[in-house]
Protein backbone atom coordinates (compact mmCIF):
# COMPACT_ATOMS: atom_id res chain seq x y z
CA UNK A 1 0.00 0.00 0.00
CA UNK A 2 2.94 2.06 0.88
CA UNK A 3 3.78 2.97 -3.25
CA UNK A 4 -0.16 4.46 -3.35
CA UNK A 5 -0.96 6.19 0.10
CA UNK A 6 2.67 8.49 0.65
CA UNK A 7 2.49 9.98 -3.00
CA UNK A 8 -1.61 10.83 -2.30
CA UNK A 9 -1.10 11.81 1.21
CA UNK A 10 1.53 13.92 -0.35
CA UNK A 11 -0.26 15.22 -2.96
CA UNK A 12 -2.85 16.48 -0.44
CA UNK A 13 -0.38 18.30 1.64
CA UNK A 14 1.84 19.90 -1.30
CA UNK A 15 -2.14 21.78 -1.88
CA UNK A 16 -2.51 22.44 1.29
CA UNK A 17 0.62 24.50 1.64
CA UNK A 18 0.64 28.26 1.58
CA UNK A 19 1.62 29.44 -1.67
CA UNK A 20 4.51 31.43 0.73
CA UNK A 21 5.68 28.05 1.62
CA UNK A 22 7.00 27.60 -1.70
CA UNK A 23 10.75 25.62 -0.74
CA UNK A 24 9.07 23.58 2.06
CA UNK A 25 6.40 22.89 -0.77
CA UNK A 26 9.93 21.88 -2.92
CA UNK A 27 11.60 20.16 -0.05
CA UNK A 28 9.13 17.97 0.89
CA UNK A 29 7.84 17.07 -2.93
CA UNK A 30 11.85 15.99 -3.88
CA UNK A 31 12.10 13.91 0.07
CA UNK A 32 9.06 12.24 -0.59
CA UNK A 33 10.09 11.71 -4.41
CA UNK A 34 13.48 10.13 -3.02
CA UNK A 35 11.73 8.19 -0.18
CA UNK A 36 9.10 6.74 -2.85
CA UNK A 37 13.21 5.82 -5.11
CA UNK A 38 14.41 3.94 -1.68
CA UNK A 39 11.26 1.93 -1.41
CA UNK A 40 10.95 1.16 -5.28
CA UNK A 41 14.65 -0.73 -4.63
CA UNK A 42 13.30 -2.29 -1.47
CA UNK A 43 10.32 -3.35 -3.63
CA UNK A 44 12.44 -4.69 -6.54
CA UNK A 45 14.39 -6.84 -4.25
CA UNK A 46 11.26 -8.29 -2.75
CA UNK A 47 9.31 -9.20 -6.39
CA UNK A 48 6.82 -11.33 -4.69
CA UNK A 49 4.04 -10.02 -2.52
CA UNK A 50 0.33 -10.17 -2.18
CA UNK A 51 -2.37 -7.93 -0.27
CA UNK A 52 -6.05 -8.84 -1.03
CA UNK A 53 -9.24 -7.44 0.89
CA UNK A 54 -13.14 -8.79 -0.07
CA UNK A 55 -14.55 -5.33 -1.32
CA UNK A 56 -17.90 -5.70 -3.08
CA UNK A 57 -18.46 -9.46 -3.42
CA UNK A 58 -19.12 -11.04 -6.85
CA UNK A 59 -15.19 -11.59 -7.19
CA UNK A 60 -14.45 -7.85 -6.79
CA UNK A 61 -11.89 -7.57 -4.40
CA UNK A 62 -9.04 -4.47 -3.50
CA UNK A 63 -6.57 -7.02 -4.79
CA UNK A 64 -2.47 -6.01 -5.16
CA UNK A 65 0.28 -8.23 -5.78
CA UNK A 66 3.71 -7.62 -6.85
CA UNK A 67 5.52 -9.56 -8.95
CA UNK A 68 8.94 -9.10 -11.29
CA UNK A 69 7.17 -6.92 -13.87
CA UNK A 70 5.37 -4.94 -11.52
CA UNK A 71 7.86 -4.32 -9.43
CA UNK A 72 10.09 -3.43 -12.02
CA UNK A 73 8.17 -0.84 -13.40
CA UNK A 74 6.92 0.71 -9.79
CA UNK A 75 11.11 0.70 -9.73
CA UNK A 76 10.88 2.74 -13.03
CA UNK A 77 7.81 4.91 -12.03
CA UNK A 78 9.99 6.31 -8.94
CA UNK A 79 12.81 7.35 -11.11
CA UNK A 80 10.56 8.98 -13.36
CA UNK A 81 8.94 11.00 -10.51
CA UNK A 82 11.99 12.24 -8.63
CA UNK A 83 13.39 13.67 -12.42
CA UNK A 84 9.61 15.57 -13.17
CA UNK A 85 10.23 16.48 -9.15
CA UNK A 86 13.32 18.11 -9.55
CA UNK A 87 12.64 19.34 -12.88
CA UNK A 88 9.33 20.89 -11.40
CA UNK A 89 10.67 22.69 -8.71
CA UNK A 90 13.21 24.64 -10.79
CA UNK A 91 10.49 25.64 -13.83
CA UNK A 92 7.63 26.36 -12.45
CA UNK A 93 8.98 27.64 -9.31
CA UNK A 94 7.09 30.94 -10.31
CA UNK A 95 4.10 30.05 -11.81
CA UNK A 96 0.84 30.89 -9.97
CA UNK A 97 -0.54 27.79 -9.97
CA UNK A 98 2.74 25.26 -9.09
CA UNK A 99 1.15 24.34 -6.03
CA UNK A 100 -1.37 22.85 -7.55
CA UNK A 101 0.72 21.25 -10.42
CA UNK A 102 2.56 19.41 -7.86
CA UNK A 103 -0.06 17.77 -6.39
CA UNK A 104 -1.45 16.18 -9.23
CA UNK A 105 1.97 14.98 -10.08
CA UNK A 106 2.26 12.74 -6.71
CA UNK A 107 -1.54 12.06 -7.01
CA UNK A 108 -0.47 10.71 -10.80
CA UNK A 109 2.35 8.34 -9.24
CA UNK A 110 -0.68 7.79 -6.66
CA UNK A 111 -2.52 6.12 -9.07
CA UNK A 112 -0.15 4.60 -11.54
CA UNK A 113 0.95 2.77 -8.84
CA UNK A 114 -2.09 1.73 -7.87
CA UNK A 115 -2.89 0.49 -11.67
CA UNK A 116 0.50 -1.47 -12.04
CA UNK A 117 -0.04 -3.31 -8.22
CA UNK A 118 -3.47 -3.93 -9.20
CA UNK A 119 -4.58 -7.44 -9.58
CA UNK A 120 -8.25 -6.97 -9.67
CA UNK A 121 -9.70 -4.93 -12.75
CA UNK A 122 -12.25 -2.96 -11.10
CA UNK A 123 -9.52 -1.78 -8.58
CA UNK A 124 -7.67 -0.78 -11.96
CA UNK A 125 -10.09 1.00 -13.27
CA UNK A 126 -10.44 3.35 -10.23
CA UNK A 127 -6.19 3.97 -10.62
CA UNK A 128 -6.77 4.82 -14.45
CA UNK A 129 -9.78 6.64 -14.45
CA UNK A 130 -7.92 8.25 -11.68
CA UNK A 131 -5.02 8.92 -14.22
CA UNK A 132 -7.58 11.15 -16.78
CA UNK A 133 -7.88 13.07 -14.07
CA UNK A 134 -4.84 14.23 -12.95
CA UNK A 135 -4.07 14.54 -17.01
CA UNK A 136 -6.82 16.98 -17.29
CA UNK A 137 -6.04 18.83 -14.16
CA UNK A 138 -2.83 19.40 -15.19
CA UNK A 139 -3.39 20.40 -19.18
CA UNK A 140 -5.57 23.26 -18.00
CA UNK A 141 -2.72 24.90 -15.70
CA UNK A 142 -0.86 25.44 -18.55
CA UNK A 143 -2.36 28.79 -18.42
CA UNK A 144 -2.75 29.32 -22.42
CA UNK A 145 -5.72 30.55 -24.01
CA UNK A 146 -5.95 27.50 -25.47
CA UNK A 147 -5.24 25.44 -22.68
CA UNK A 148 -8.71 24.33 -21.31
CA UNK A 149 -9.61 22.97 -25.10
CA UNK A 150 -6.27 21.07 -24.91
CA UNK A 151 -7.44 19.49 -21.46
CA UNK A 152 -11.30 19.17 -23.35
CA UNK A 153 -10.08 17.21 -26.67
CA UNK A 154 -7.40 14.83 -24.29
CA UNK A 155 -10.68 14.01 -22.22
CA UNK A 156 -12.18 12.94 -25.03
CA UNK A 157 -9.93 10.97 -26.66
CA UNK A 158 -8.16 9.35 -23.29
CA UNK A 159 -12.33 8.88 -22.56
CA UNK A 160 -13.17 7.03 -25.61
CA UNK A 161 -10.06 4.87 -25.29
CA UNK A 162 -11.02 4.10 -21.86
CA UNK A 163 -14.35 2.94 -22.45
CA UNK A 164 -12.90 0.30 -24.71
CA UNK A 165 -10.60 -0.91 -22.21
CA UNK A 166 -13.91 -1.26 -19.63
CA UNK A 167 -15.29 -2.74 -22.62
CA UNK A 168 -12.74 -5.11 -23.21
CA UNK A 169 -12.51 -5.91 -18.86
CA UNK A 170 -16.10 -6.73 -19.68
CA UNK A 171 -15.78 -8.84 -22.47
CA UNK A 172 -13.22 -11.07 -20.44
CA UNK A 173 -15.13 -11.30 -17.72
CA UNK A 174 -17.79 -13.01 -19.49
CA UNK A 175 -15.44 -15.17 -21.26
CA UNK A 176 -13.48 -16.44 -17.93
CA UNK A 177 -15.90 -15.69 -15.24
CA UNK A 178 -13.16 -13.60 -13.00
CA UNK A 179 -11.99 -10.67 -12.81
CA UNK A 180 -8.67 -11.54 -10.77
CA UNK A 181 -5.82 -10.99 -13.65
CA UNK A 182 -3.73 -13.86 -11.93
CA UNK A 183 -5.96 -16.44 -12.69
CA UNK A 184 -7.34 -15.41 -16.37
CA UNK A 185 -5.49 -17.98 -18.77
CA UNK A 186 -7.28 -17.94 -22.38
CA UNK A 187 -6.86 -18.21 -25.75
CA UNK A 188 -7.05 -15.32 -27.65
CA UNK A 189 -9.83 -16.34 -29.74
CA UNK A 190 -13.67 -15.04 -30.22
CA UNK A 191 -14.62 -12.74 -27.59
CA UNK A 192 -11.38 -12.71 -25.78
CA UNK A 193 -9.23 -11.66 -28.61
CA UNK A 194 -11.70 -8.89 -28.85
CA UNK A 195 -11.59 -8.32 -25.18
CA UNK A 196 -7.84 -8.23 -25.95
CA UNK A 197 -7.90 -5.64 -28.95
CA UNK A 198 -10.71 -3.53 -26.70
CA UNK A 199 -8.05 -3.65 -24.03
CA UNK A 200 -4.95 -2.44 -26.55
CA UNK A 201 -6.95 0.46 -27.52
CA UNK A 202 -7.24 1.44 -24.03
CA UNK A 203 -3.43 1.06 -23.09
CA UNK A 204 -2.40 2.69 -26.12
CA UNK A 205 -4.71 6.01 -25.47
CA UNK A 206 -3.40 6.32 -21.69
CA UNK A 207 0.36 5.90 -23.35
CA UNK A 208 -0.89 9.09 -25.79
CA UNK A 209 0.24 6.58 -28.56
CA UNK A 210 -0.74 6.58 -32.37
CA UNK A 211 -3.08 7.21 -33.50
CA UNK A 212 -4.46 8.34 -30.17
CA UNK A 213 -1.65 10.98 -29.71
CA UNK A 214 -3.17 14.02 -31.41
CA UNK A 215 -3.45 15.78 -27.71
CA UNK A 216 0.15 15.98 -26.82
CA UNK A 217 1.40 18.53 -29.38
CA UNK A 218 -1.03 20.44 -28.01
CA UNK A 219 -0.39 20.55 -24.58
CA UNK A 220 3.41 20.68 -25.03
CA UNK A 221 3.07 23.80 -26.67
Amino acid sequence: LLPILLPAVLAVVLLLLPRTLRLLRDALAVAGAAVLLYYGFVLFSLKNLRFNVPWLGMGIDFDLRLYHFSSFILLALAGFLILITVYTTVKMKDAPRGREFMAYVFLTAAFANGAVLANNFVPLLFFWEGLLVTLYGMITIGGRPTSGRTAVKALLISGFCDFSMILGIGLLWAVTGTLTMSEISVEPTGLAAAAFVLMMIGAAGKAGAMPFHTWIPDAAV
